[in-house]
């Protein structure tokens, strides 16, 4: 199985996982809620939002420019029902598109995306830090390093898969980018000291999963299916994805079996 395959299989057969608990992460997302709960009904903010002109109708409270996004509540609501689909996965991101727009020079929209990909933010660090205390300092790390990928999001080149996207650039600057540094500060070994075998490479499920869906899209797969990946990444189960797109739980299989095999057939051909 090739190492493209293994990172998508990865990623989508997560269904064991065990999901990361909120409730040790407190220190820095109990500061992000407080200032979030402050921040959704605060008058002057909420006004300035309205005056973006953002599409979607009324906003009430900031929450709701923030489902608009894609976000999903902890429980579907008559007004935030959790109905979803590959048309909705394109409206979300052209709603972010305007978001991150506005974000180049204004901090609360920034801020609007920085509350979108906190639960991604959560996921990457409890992937890559093997203790709670090593979770909170690499989360920190990762809010800190979002404000510059926010800000800087190339949207006319990377306008789909915006969440992925952004969590792979914030990835990079955290984690793949200091490690390559501090590889670059050792100390040379001399050949005959080296050991004869060759060495891998790490690459990020992530990182790989992105781009075998861009060469994906290059050789004609559909929209439709490259954004059920991306979904069932998202949301971590088929079941979610079931309920967001009301079908079954076994539709959602079967159709993400039949991608895979095909993404297979691609990174087997590349």
């Amino acid at each position: 199985m090739s190492p493209a395959v293994r990172a998508i299989r990865k990623l989508i057969l997560m269904t064991a996982a065990k999901a990361p608990n909120p409730a040790r992460r407190a220190s820095i997302l109990d500061r992000l809620s407080k200032e979030w709960q402050h921040l959704t009904v605060r008058a002057a903010d909420l006004d300035a939002v309205r005056r973006w002109g953002l599409p979607g109708g009324r906003i009430d409270t900031l929450d709701d420019v923030l489902i608009r996004t894609g976000y999903l509540p902890s429980s579907p609501t008559p007004s935030s029902p959790m109905l979803g689909s590959a048309r909705d996965d394109e409206a979300h991101d052209d709603y972010l598109l305007r978001l991150l727009g506005l974000a180049r020079h204004d901090q609360l929209a920034a801020r609007i995306v920085l509350q979108r990909i906190v639960p991604a933010l959560c996921a990457l660090a409890y992937r890559h830090a093997p203790t709670h205390a090593a979770q909170l300092e690499l989360l920190d790390e990762l809010i800190g390093n979002a404000w510059a990928s926010i800000r800087s999001y190339p949207i006319e080149r990377r306008p789909r898969w915006i969440v992925p996207n952004l969590v792979r650039d914030i990835g990079f600057q955290t984690i793949v980018r200091p490690m390559r540094r501090r590889n670059a500060t050792e100390r040379p070994t001399a050949n005959h000291n080296l050991v004869d075998c060759e060495q891998e490479v790490a690459i990020e499920p992530l990182d790989e999963l992105v781009e075998l869906l861009n060469d994906a899209r290059a050789r004609g797969m559909s929209q439709g299916d490259l954004d059920l990946i991306c979904q069932i990444v998202n949301l971590n189960r088929p079941a979610n994805v079931a309920q967001v797109r009301q079908v079954t739980t076994r539709t959602v299989r079967n159709r993400r079996d039949a991608i895979v095999h095909r993404l297979r057939d691609i990174s087997a051909a590349a």
